[in-house]
């Protein structure tokens, strides 16, 4: 609480890594603030126009299957292969990204803050908070980059995912054995 009572402007004069940190954290922030924009006018209009209807409930009818003697097949025309997935909506891909962009930065800052405190090296923080940071823009880009078909987007997840596991291991692992060890 100290810190809160001392003089404003201090941002300034705190250390480059601590800086870079934050830094990241607020970047997500406004991406975050902007993508929550974009996933209103998605789902009501910005003019809230569609706020009944979403939150209403004003759905359409439904029809009323007829009681047969068995499941239906719902079989491809010959020729024609069977999709095992429907691509994903882009509501629900703005829903994802939205999600993962104010908890992924969040939990990123924390660990990254741990992980400043241990007696690592100055280059092994960078190192490890900079490629979690990179880890975790990759793993929101990468829906997107899937759902599009660009090349190499699958890749792009799976290194996504290993840049995070491997970099939140050492920034989780590193001050859990500092500070319980002998």
């Amino acid at each position: 609480m100290q810190d809160f009572t001392r003089p404003s402007g201090r941002l300034r004069a705190l250390p480059l890594g601590a800086r870079a940190v934050y830094t990241v954290f607020l970047v997500f922030t406004l991406v975050g603030l902007a993508l929550t924009i974009l996933l209103t006018h998605d789902m009501v209009g910005l003019d809230l126009s569609g706020a009944d209807g979403y939150y209403g409930g004003a759905a359409p009818p439904v029809d009323e299957p007829e009681i047969g003697g068995g499941p239906a097949l719902v079989l491809p025309p010959d020729g024609e292969s069977l999709a095992a997935f429907e691509p994903m909506p882009r509501r629900k891909l703005l829903e994802i990204t939205h999600f993962h962009l104010f908890s992924m930065p969040v939990y990123l800052l924390i660990l990254s803050h741990m992980y400043m405190l241990s007696r690592a090296r100055k280059q092994s923080k960078v190192a490890w908070v900079t490629i979690g940071s990179f880890g975790t823009v990759l793993h929101i880009a990468a829906p997107w980059l899937v759902a599009h078909g660009y090349a190499g987007s699958v890749a792009a997840y799976a290194l996504s995912g290993l840049l995070l596991l491997v970099s939140y291991l050492v920034m989780s692992v590193v001050p859990i054995w500092e500070m319980w060890r002998r």
